[in-house]
Parts: structure tokens; C-alpha cells; sequence
């Protein structure tokens, strides 16, 4: 059991009773000394700047500790602190002010020289209730703080009373207010002029209403941006809207088309399926038709021949245009193509549908393509047939098909 060599009490420690910096340059711990004395440090092998106001591990000793909102004394070694950041003075300025612990003494010692001016600036800012000493080192604190609570003695500073240490003292409050917590409203109480003190606190004031100008600035500007900003979230929220809702119609428009397009699909799979059944009893009436013929006299024989050529000639048109066709329509194919040879398989089917009566949007819609597509197409067929302007495409192949049943 760990105990105090100054008052004899218990020292009690917890592994819990540790902060460690993110950065891991150091870490602050505490033990309780009795009930209620807290004894802090920094454990680390060289100066460091504190960043981090430890107030959770305060108030984590505390609750172990069974001291909330009851007394207690705090006694801190400075030895490896060289300065502290301004988020560590603003928690030290919430911790005091917003949390309100019944903190009633502090003392620190080992404090480095060059960290006395930031010590005193704490000590300007402490509520009236609460004492702050500055000592040596360890013996000397703990006696402070014993007599503290034993109230034989009153930790006051030797030259509190001078003139000048109350200047002092107030000047601190004022820069440390100003600086630390954003306080440009409050009334600095300045010396009487001619004081040989006035300049530095007159020099204070002018600088508080200085950043108090600033700071309007600043709120000015602040609510500047978020004006302008609030009207281009709204601006991109309605462009993102309207891109969403483009975005649905595109979506509806895709389903619609690939509806269509698996109807389409569905049709002409069907229909090769037709064609497939066609050709298969065709062949197959053709072999049998074959063995009939054999057994026939020689005229008969040449007549059959004649038929069955015709039948092959109409099996090779409807393979070039994927379509069953009956003899006149495989007749008008091979007249077409004996007088337009330059013309495509799909050119030469489009002729036979304009010769059956279909007109432009069943062809189109036939093919899949615009109505304006096909329009395109049958001029390119007109130019390739060689037909002029003013004649008709439909014309011409409703006279080559009569053509052709004449010469039948």
C-alpha cells in the first residue's frame, strides 16, 4: 500500500485514471491522495504542449472517487509542460465555468519559466471561491493544500495585495477572457491616466474592440456564405430533381422500347419457326413427288420437271427473303432481281411488301427502324432501280408483277 510522505494518508491509483495524447507524446495520470486531494503529472521524457483538456479523466476520477459535487484539491506537477494550445485553455475555461466542479484549491509546482505567464493568466481566471498557489515542489504543495483544508492557513499570493499585482492579476483576466473565450464584450477597468500602467491596458481595450470588429466582420461574412450556399444547395437540389425525373421518363421510355422490342422478337422467332415447318414439308413433298415422277410417262415426266423447278426456284426466293411466298410472288422475285440485280435481300423483300400493299410504317415497324428510315430507304431503292422523280416505286412493281403474269 502506497502512501504519502508528507500527511501519511493512502495513495490510491487506478489504470484507469489515464489519458493518453492521440499523438502519443505524453500522458496525464492521477492519484488520489485521502479522500479528496487529486494528484496529478505529466508522464513524459522531454517538454511537452498539452492539447487536450482532461476533463473526462477528472470527472472519471471523481466518480470513482465518490466526490461528485463534493470539495476537492487539486495539486499538479508542471515539470514536463511547456505550454499549452488554445483548445486545451478553452477546456480549462469550460471545465470551470460550465461544468462547475467544487474545485477549492489548486497548486502547481515545477512550473517551467518560460509557462509562468500562461499559470498566471489561469490564476487571473479562477472564480472567486476557488485558490490557486504556485510552490516549489511536491512537499511544499501537499502542505499548502493541508493547510488549505485544515483552514490553519489561506493560499494567498505574498504580494496579492500591492497595487500592481491587482493591475497584473486584472490585465491577465482580461487578455486571458479575450483571448482564450472569444469575451469582447466585457468592461476593461482601466488604470487612471497618467498611470504609468494605463498604455499597456489602454492598448488591451483598443485591441478588444479591434477583434470585436473583426468578429462582426466575420459573422457578417459568415452568414454571406451560408446565404449564398443555401441558394445553390436549393439551386442543385432542383437540377437533381430535375435530372431524376429525366432519368425516370428515360428508364419508362426503355421499358417501353424493350417491350416492344421483345414482341417483335417473339414474332419474328414465330414466324422463322413457320418458315422452318414450310420448308421441312416442302423438302419432304418434293422427295416423295421425285419417286412419283420416275414412275410417269416422258411428258408427264417434263411437265413434273417444270413444277418442281418452279418449286425450287420459290424455296431459294423465300431463303434469300426469310418469307413463304406462293409461285407468283417467287415469279415476280426472279423477274425483279433478273432486272435490278444490284439491289440487297432486304431491298428485294421491302419491293415485295410495297408489291403486297404494305405501306411505309408496317414496313418500318416490320424492320424495327423510324418511319423517317424508311422513307430513306425506299429513296435509295428508287435510285438504284433508276427510276426518275416523278415515277412511282409502287408503280413500277405493280407493272413488272403483271409483266411477269402475262408471260405465265
Amino acid at each position: 500500500m502506497e502512501r504519502c510522505v508528507v500527511s501519511g494518508e493512502q495513495i490510491i491509483s487506478s489504470p484507469d485514471w489515464v489519458f493518453h495524447n492521440p499523438a502519443k507524446q505524453y500522458s496525464t495520470r492521477i492519484k488520489r491522495i485521502g479522500k479528496n486531494i487529486l494528484f496529478a503529472w505529466v508522464d513524459s521524457d522531454k517538454p511537452v504542449a498539452l492539447e487536450q483538456f482532461e476533463m473526462d479523466l477528472v470527472l472519471k476520477v471523481l466518480e470513482d472517487s465518490s466526490l461528485e459535487n463534493k470539495p476537492f484539491h487539486v495539486i499538479w506537477n508542471l515539470e514536463h509542460v511547456k505550454k499549452i494550445t488554445y483548445s486545451y485553455k478553452r477546456g480549462i475555461v469550460n471545465f470551470l465555468y460550465n461544468a462547475q466542479p467544487p474545485l477549492r484549491s489548486v497548486v502547481f509546482y515545477n512550473i517551467m519559466p518560460g509557462f509562468l505567464n500562461t499559470v498566471e493568466s489561469i490564476q487571473a481566471i479562477l472564480p472567486s471561491f476557488m485558490k490557486l498557489h504556485l510552490t516549489r515542489d511536491y512537499n511544499s504543495a501537499l502542505r499548502i493544500t493541508l493547510d488549505y483544508i485544515s483552514g490553519e492557513k489561506t493560499i494567498v499570493n505574498d504580494d496579492e495585495n500591492h497595487e500592481y499585482e491587482k493591475l497584473k492579476k486584472n490585465f491577465l483576466r482580461a487578455a486571458a477572457m479575450i483571448g482564450w473565450v472569444s469575451m469582447l464584450d466585457q468592461n476593461i477597468q482601466l488604470p487612471p491616466e497618467g498611470h504609468e500602467l494605463y498604455p499597456f491596458f489602454s492598448a488591451l481595450s483598443f485591441m478588444q474592440e479591434d477583434l470585436a470588429s473583426l468578429d462582426m466582420l466575420h459573422t457578417r461574412k459568415k452568414q454571406n456564405l451560408q446565404k449564398t450556399y443555401t441558394e445553390k444547395i436549393k439551386s442543385l437540389d432542383a437540377e437533381i430533381s430535375s435530372i431524376e425525373n429525366e432519368k425516370q421518363k428515360l428508364l419508362e421510355l426503355f421499358e417501353k422500347e424493350k417491350f416492344e422490342l421483345k414482341q417483335k422478337l417473339s414474332f419474328r422467332r414465330n414466324e422463322f419457326r413457320q418458315i422452318g415447318m414450310v420448308s421441312r414439308n416442302r423438302n419432304l413433298s418434293l422427295h416423295r413427288l421425285s419417286v412419283d415422277i420416275d414412275a410417269l410417262a416422258p411428258e408427264q415426266k417434263k411437265q413434273m420437271s417444270d413444277i418442281c423447278d418452279s418449286l425450287l426456284e420459290t424455296e431459294q426466293n423465300e431463303k434469300k427473303i426469310d418469307l413463304p411466298l406462293t409461285s407468283t410472288d417467287s415469279a415476280f422475285l426472279s423477274l425483279l432481281q433478273q432486272r435490278h440485280s444490284n439491289l440487297k435481300k432486304r431491298e428485294i423483300k421491302i419491293c415485295l411488301l410495297i408489291k403486297l400493299n404494305y405501306d411505309n410504317t408496317d414496313i418500318a415497324d416490320f424492320y424495327g427502324i423510324s418511319k423517317r428510315g424508311m422513307e430513306s430507304l425506299r429513296y435509295r431503292m428508287h435510285k438504284k432501280i433508276g427510276l426518275k422523280k416523278n415515277q412511282s416505286l409502287k408503280k413500277h412493281l405493280t407493272a413488272l408483277a403483271a409483266m411477269n403474269q402475262k408471260s405465265v
